[in-house]
């Protein structure tokens, strides 16, 4: 299936939840926050977010410094 995150394709399984993206993009999930239809995901529930194809997700990375 297909998803949009920040706007371009990403490939996952069928079935996926939202923590399959981390894994997929080889990322550490710290620093990380996702939303989908602007409503952020806690991260205790990204393991059983169900993903479907076409599903708009917005991932979002801290950055320190100022």
């Amino acid at each position: 299936m297909k998803i949009k995150l920040n706007g371009e394709d990403l490939e996952l399984q069928d079935g996926a939840v939202l923590a399959d993206i981390c894994s997929k993009l080889e990322i550490d999930s710290k620093g990380v926050a996702f939303a989908i239809d602007c409503d952020v995901i806690p991260r205790d529930e990204w393991a059983s977010t169900k993903l479907a194809d076409g599903t708009e997700v917005m991932m979002i990375r801290a950055a320190c410094g100022g």
